[in-house]
């Protein structure tokens, strides 16, 4: 017979014994599959593409817009996660919106100021539900906080495409 009377297969190993060691097994796969080791980085398929970013701001000061140089790095603050590196600039008329005397919704410059083109280049997926970045989604028109040189900025994505 397989299990005697006193519950143990083949005379030796208890039915509770292999309920245990079952049990262990589950918990350190389910540990395991937690921490990540399911997978290493090596091992999954870089689907990575090259990139180019544009981010764009209407009005930034232009001590800080002076501040950023071809080359710098380029990371989202909030989650800092590198967006790429810097590739171009353009600054030009800063564009301030205000009420007139009517009430309409008017835009102006203002001395000292600035709008802002940084072009960045880094790797990422341009896919139909935006764009992926170390596991973070980013989309045309959404409001971000740039750390680029030695300033930060406070505007959106204008555009992007794989280069």
């Amino acid at each position: 017979m397989l299990i005697d009377d006193k519950g143990r297969i083949f005379g030796k190993v208890s039915i509770v014994d292999i309920f245990f060691v079952i049990l262990i097994f589950m918990a350190l796969g389910f540990l395991w599959y937690k921490i990540g080791g399911y997978g290493s980085k090596a091992g999954i398929i870089d689907r990575t593409e090259k990139i180019r970013i544009v981010f764009y701001q209407e009005e930034i000061n232009n001590f800080a817009a002076n501040n950023v140089k071809i080359g710098d790095p380029a990371t989202e603050a909030l989650q800092n996660i590198r967006l790429g590196k810097v590739t171009d600039i353009k600054l030009d008329k800063s564009i301030s919106w205000g009420s007139d005397i009517q009430g309409k919704q008017v835009s102006s410059s203002r001395e000292g100021y600035s709008s802002i083109y940084i072009t960045m280049e880094g790797k990422g997926i341009i896919g139909p539900n935006g764009i992926q970045i170390d596991n973070h989604l980013y989309y045309i028109g959404e409001t971000i906080t740039l750390r680029a040189g030695n300033a930060i900025f406070y505007g959106k994505i204008y555009s992007a495409e794989k280069i």
